[in-house]
């Protein structure tokens, strides 16, 4: 699985993916560390749903 190592979505995605700590290295209350938080819910729920 690629990713884009600039895009917050895809590293939160990856890092799911890869059942890595949930370690969002972005600073609270910023749009980046929202973006990453989607990408790690994103695949968790989707993991959930299969």
């Amino acid at each position: 699985m690629a990713a884009d190592n600039g895009d917050p979505f895809e590293q939160g995605k990856l890092a799911r993916y890869n059942n890595e700590p949930r370690n969002n290295p972005y600073p609270r209350d910023s749009e980046q560390h929202a973006r990453w938080e989607a990408g790690y819910k994103f695949v968790e729920q989707g993991l959930t749903a299969v």
